[in-house]
């Protein structure tokens, strides 16, 4: 029912000076470790870390007013965190929302990127997979029943790949 074409990729997502409060924030400390893609997920799933984000105003009210305005579209949210991998701890396939109206605004938070890392987010589809490869600055908006994971990292990377997520509704 979804295809490729309904991935949106967007450059240049937020400003330097919200670029610059939000690696302040991930950069706090306040992560967990243990997170699984999802509990109806394969059970051998690595676990990887998480930061929840959806009591932060920042994040939650003037971050998603700019997803909105990035997207044209009204957005109701339901939760809004950033995930943490490193070299080892890639995702497993699975989805977002369980009905149609589900969407989800994915941000890669690293301030750098080398396409040798890997790292990409593979969406699947029954015409074969997309794979977007991770940017600085770069957003993908894309329905949330579309089954989707996060390629592992490769060795060379020593740092933590993020993406900050806002799962929505569409209104």
């Amino acid at each position: 029912m979804f295809t490729a074409k309904d991935i949106k990729t967007y450059h240049r997502t937020f400003s330097k000076t919200e670029r610059d409060v939000i690696q302040t924030h991930l950069a706090s400390g306040n992560w967990s470790y243990g997170n699984v893609s999802s509990s109806r997920s394969y059970n051998n799933a690595p676990p990887f870390w998480r930061m929840n984000l959806i009591d932060e105003e920042f994040f939650t009210k003037h971050l998603f007013k700019k997803v909105q305005e990035t997207v044209g579209e009204e957005l109701v949210l339901e939760d809004c965190y950033c995930n943490g991998s490193v070299y080892g701890t890639g995702g497993q396939p699975h989805v977002d929302a369980f009905d149609e109206r589900g969407r989800t605004f994915l941000w890669y938070a690293n301030e750098g990127w080398d396409i040798r890392w890997n790292g990409k987010t593979v969406i699947l589809f029954d015409e074969g997979p997309e794979f977007i490869v991770p940017e600085i600055n770069k957003s993908i908006y894309f329905p949330g029943m579309v089954k989707h994971f996060s390629e592992e990292t490769t060795r060379t990377f020593g740092g933590m790949r993020k993406t900050l997520v806002w799962k929505t509704q569409l209104k």
